[in-house]
């Protein structure tokens, strides 16, 4: 069986006070408190570490969603790994860092629902991806998660999608990659070819049901491809735990 956000029951407290949740600033430093490390004036961020990695984290976004009847807190940080020279890594290809963490009221303290590694590759130019780009949606009945988008430019092209990342026990873990808009608007006309551009975004199945982890849609926003089909189901593997994104839409995607 697979385990969602359910009621808390083998609680794993923390040392963060439930009143915390009414004053973002208050809340912020608790959290970066117990999931980083101490907060360090000179380099402006709370230094902790996660392996062999020194890592500079900051607060990114907070989600408060009412989960099964209770509110529960979605906060995701976000920083960078800490060069041996002290330095910030911020080539092309350097990913930043994601903390995602999920809490829950327990009395007076808040209760850690589940987290992941707190220092997961993501993005690039040494940074996550922006404020803006993170949603937490209904996944299914009583789970929810985020969609993260992310993407890249190279050489013409333009590639993007969204990862999702959802609950399964006491972690959070990465339930796959949807490919979502393409363009190779670099690289076409003036003789060079045909310019084409594909854009969809990830919503949840509004028929979703009782699954814990039910469809998500991919539902056209725009197409150079008058053909383009307007909506795709991705479903959930239960074997590979992970969202599978249809061959036609990567097909439609990749122009």
């Amino acid at each position: 069986m697979l385990a969602g956000l359910g009621p808390v029951r083998s609680q794993v407290l923390t040392s963060i006070p439930t009143s915390t949740v009414d004053d973002a600033k208050s809340f912020w430093v608790a959290v970066m408190e117990e999931f980083s490390g101490p907060y360090s004036k000179r380099s402006k961020c709370w230094i902790g570490k996660a392996g062999a990695e020194r890592l500079c984290m900051r607060p990114h976004l907070l989600s408060s969603v009412m989960v099964g009847g209770e509110v529960t807190q979605f906060a995701a940080m976000s920083g960078h790994a800490i060069e041996p020279d002290g330095s910030h890594a911020e080539c092309h290809g350097c990913a930043g860092k994601l903390g995602l963490v999920v809490l829950r009221a327990a009395g007076n303290r808040l209760a850690l629902v589940a987290r992941n590694s707190l220092s997961e590759g993501i993005g690039s130019w040494g940074m996550a991806p922006p404020e803006e780009a993170f949603r937490v949606v209904r996944l299914g009945k009583d789970n929810f998660g985020w969609l993260i988008e992310s993407g890249f430019t190279g050489q013409g092209y333009t590639q993007s999608g969204v990862s999702v990342f959802g609950v399964l026990g006491d972690k959070v873990v990465d339930l796959g990659f949807i490919d979502t808009y393409s363009d190779n608007e670099g690289t076409c006309g003036d003789g060079l070819g045909a310019c084409y551009r594909h854009s969809y975004e990830i919503v949840s199945d509004p028929g979703a049901g009782t699954s814990r982890f039910a469809d998500l849609v991919a539902r056209k926003l725009e197409s150079s491809d008058p053909d383009a089909t307007a909506r795709f189901t991705i479903t959930f593997s239960r074997d590979e735990l992970k969202y599978l994104p249809p061959e036609a839409l990567s097909a439609q995607i990749g122009g």
